[in-house]
């Protein structure tokens, strides 16, 4: 009986379609608009996981604002040494047993000034990686020209576009200069491979990918892996405090006297040999996840372990790992976010305004009810019955309307051609998909302007005495 009343005053008043009609459009605006917030999160972050930040960084714990390409600090950002990660080889120990990790890769990044024989020097962000590994792990690179250098070999790695401003291929020779207070380092190292990304992005036109050893010989890094061994005989000049007493038993005597052998084996037993180990000296450990969807959990658990360590390291998602070259993008389309809001609330107000102004035109039947025995409680489940059929059939409806525009515009495979909007929605072509989430969202705002539509017109309209609200009363 509920149901039937509510059906025929829908059906009943013209304006019960212009109220759904209403509804729809606002709620197939709000799918269409997540549709495309959904589009260029995702697009974004695959660009930048695939390509060069991995799903989770683990970086030293530092008071400055430290992402891949280092301190972000405006100016004195360039000049700050990145701290290294302590202690490497438990980090690296714990990440290999975590079960939530896919793949990892180190890496050390800095400054350089760049230079060849057909271009200008410039100062340019290097990562020194094992190429091969790094390849691996970032699916979005495809390699072009050459072979990536494999682990212990010495080589750079080039995108296209760097490649093509410096002039350079496969096999030529890059130089690479730092300056260290009244000095210069100067390194080189040849051209092994050239690639390039599946989304074009100027944040990536700007990475040299360099071998860990000439990376670290021209950041003056010292490998701190290497375990000097000392022959036991040699180790009590460690430890005796008297700087004479080393020459106590020394005796005259002529170099010639010593021969061939003798000098060898001296030599010999002094010799300190470095124990073969892998190198504990990197900035940043990379990680990709099995599922991405567990980044944000992963890295809280991370850093839970971390801390309870007493590690000097943290762990952060990909958008802190890329820097300012992320989160300016992201104030952008935050801002954008917050504009489209203003313009739905308004839109919902007016909504609301009607579904209240929808009851309270029923005042007078509201009396006439009540007049006739119909009790508060029914009257109230009436209205609330009426009032939640208009809105989540509108809704129905605007999430239908909503899913068939989004289709419709990514079937067109729009280009964008401009470089701002590909790093925004993170592709060359326009594609929106609406998600269970935005479905869901919507059905729930369609409920909650239920409520709010419902609750305040019918209070009002039950407070007044049936004979008043008869005779046409408020």
């Amino acid at each position: 009986m509920l149901f039937y009343l509510a059906y025929k005053n829908i059906v009943s008043r013209k304006s019960s379609f212009v109220i759904i009609l209403f509804i729809a459009f606002a709620i197939s605006l709000m799918v269409l608009v997540n549709s495309i917030f959904d589009s260029t999160e995702n697009g974004i972050e695959s660009v930048y996981s695939k390509s060069f930040t991995g799903d989770i960084v683990i970086r030293p714990d530092a008071k400055i604002p430290l992402s891949l390409f280092g301190d972000e600090t405006p100016v004195t950002g360039k000049l700050t040494e990145i701290p290294r990660l302590i202690p490497y080889m438990d980090i690296v120990n714990y990440v290999k047993d975590h079960p939530d990790v896919s793949g990892f890769v180190p890496q050390i990044s800095g400054r350089a000034v760049v230079e060849s024989d057909d271009s200008d020097k410039e100062l340019e962000t290097l990562f020194g990686v094992e190429a091969s590994e790094y390849f691996k792990l970032m699916t979005s690179i495809k390699v072009l020209e050459g072979t990536p250098y494999n682990p212990g070999e010495r080589g750079i790695a080039l995108s296209k576009q760097v490649a093509e401003r410096y002039g350079v291929k496969t096999g030529d020779e890059l130089q690479f200069l730092v300056e260290d207070k009244m000095t210069f380092r100067i390194r080189a190292a040849k051209v092994s491979c050239i690639y390039d990304y599946e989304i074009k992005n100027e944040t990536l036109d700007t990475i040299i990918l360099v071998d860990p050893f000439t990376m670290r010989s021209l950041l003056d890094m010292t490998d701190t892996s290497e375990n000097i061994i000392i022959d036991e005989n040699n180790q009590d000049l460690l430890t005796d405090d008297d700087f004479d007493s080393l020459f106590e038993d020394a005796e005259d005597f002529e170099a010639e006297e010593i021969q061939t052998e003798e000098k060898k084996e001296a030599v010999e037993s002094v010799v300190i040999q470095p124990e073969e180990t892998e190198s504990t000296a990197w900035n940043f450990l990379i990680l990709q996840l099995k599922n991405r969807n567990e980044i944000k959990k992963t890295v809280a658990e991370l850093n839970r372990y971390f801390k309870k360590s007493s590690w000097p390291v943290q762990a952060v998602n990909w958008r802190s790992a890329a820097g300012s070259t992320a989160m300016y993008l992201f104030w952008i389309r935050f801002i954008f976010n917050v504009g489209v809001i203003v313009v739905l609330c308004a839109g919902f107000i007016v909504i609301n305004n009607t579904l209240v102004v929808n009851v309270l035109n029923r005042t007078q039947e509201i009396g006439t009810m009540r007049a006739e025995g119909a009790s508060r409680k029914f009257v109230s489940a009436e209205c609330m019955t009426e009032t939640f059929m208009l809105t989540i059939t509108a809704g129905i409806l605007g999430c239908i309307i909503g899913a068939i525009a989004s289709t419709c515009i990514s079937s067109l495979h729009l280009n964008l051609g401009n470089s701002f909007l590909i790093q925004l929605f993170g592709n060359e072509t326009l594609e929106f998909s609406v998600s269970f989430m935005t479905i869901v969202e919507s059905m729930i705002l369609s409920f909650i302007l239920g409520i709010v539509g419902w609750i305040y017109p019918v209070h009002t309209a039950l407070k007044v005495s049936p004979v008043k609200a008869m005779q046409g009363g408020s």
